[in-house]
């Protein structure tokens, strides 16, 4: 499969902000102005879209009217970049909506996390192009944006800021696929869903937020029964944040460690998890189809190549 990586990012170009997802409310406004800031303070200009101020239902606009501004934002000669302002819940509405040629004849980074996953996958489905699974606007620190973004070069050796874990010890090399794991399951079964041809030989990487254990476990079988876990060379967990509690009470509740080693007992694929990226924490770039390295022993994520030409 074809990966197509986009143009570097120069100091002093624009990058674009949409609300692809969930609209600017009042109660995010300040952190939307503090992102800005960030890209500003890195020397970039900002062309903010149509997106950015209305609100329609959870969503910045109909489907319609949020495909229109990136339908935009890509064919913009003047636009380098887009990022995402938040993420949300409508991802995939907007997908039928896209002119994904458009899109492939106008490379570009596209940044965010979250529902963003929904884009990532699609666009690479329909495209071949990298998906900036990173920091979207809100929670924008800037720390990884120049290393990633400016530089055709391989980032290398990232370091840990947390403690990371070994779950299940060894060393992988493949290009990342992933996302918000609920989110890879809604695009699941779509004809914006990836080939399964682009898990082979691919570290997956996954977060979750909100969902409790069993909707984990579900979103897994899912994978698993589409044959996925079969592909891949290793595994990547993030931050998984804000367990529910089970809905019965007299349920046993496993950790969460304890019921992703039992689905995945069969396989002998290498699992670092508790790495940092994914909701309420600093996100380290994973661009979808670039290659990668990581062993467990050392707690070390090494990136192969550059995500920008």
């Amino acid at each position: 499969m074809k990966v197509v990586k986009p143009p570097r990012l120069n100091i002093g170009d624009t990058i674009g902000i949409v609300a692809s997802s969930t609209p600017v409310l009042p109660s995010s406004k300040e952190n939307y102005e503090k992102g800005k800031k960030v890209i500003y303070d890195l020397g970039f200009r900002i062309k903010e879209g149509n997106t950015i101020g209305p609100l329609h239902w959870w969503m910045a606009g109909s489907p319609k009217e949020v495909a229109e501004d990136l339908n935009q934002m890509f064919p913009d000669k003047n636009i380098k970049a887009i990022i995402a302002q938040n993420g949300g819940y409508s991802a995939i509405s907007v997908l039928e909506h896209l002119d994904y040629e458009v899109i492939s004849k106008n490379p570009k980074p596209f940044m965010g996390f979250s529902d963003m996953t929904i884009y990532h996958l699609a666009i690479l489905a329909k495209t071949g192009m990298v998906g900036f699974h990173m920091d979207y606007l809100s929670n924008l620190t800037g720390e990884f944006f120049l290393k990633f973004l400016t530089q055709s070069t391989a980032p290398g050796v990232i370091q840990a800021k947390t403690k990371w874990e070994q779950w299940k010890k060894g060393k992988a090399q493949g290009h990342l696929i992933g996302g918000l794991l609920e989110r890879i399951s809604v695009l699941s079964g779509t004809k914006y869903f990836p080939d399964l041809d682009w898990f082979d030989g691919s570290i997956l990487f996954w977060e979750e937020i909100g969902r409790d254990l069993s909707e984990i476990y579900q979103y897994l079988y899912q994978l698993k029964n589409m044959g996925i876990f079969e592909r891949i060379n290793g595994m990547l967990i993030g931050k998984i944040k804000y367990i529910k509690p089970l809905k019965n009470e007299e349920f046993t509740t496993p950790y969460i460690k304890e019921m992703v080693l039992d689905i995945l007992k069969e396989y002998r694929f290498p699992i670092m998890a508790n790495m940092d990226f994914g909701h309420i924490t600093g996100n380290i770039p994973l661009p979808i189809g670039i290659k990668v390295s990581f062993d467990t022993s050392k707690k070390e994520l090494k990136f192969l190549e550059g995500a920008v030409i």
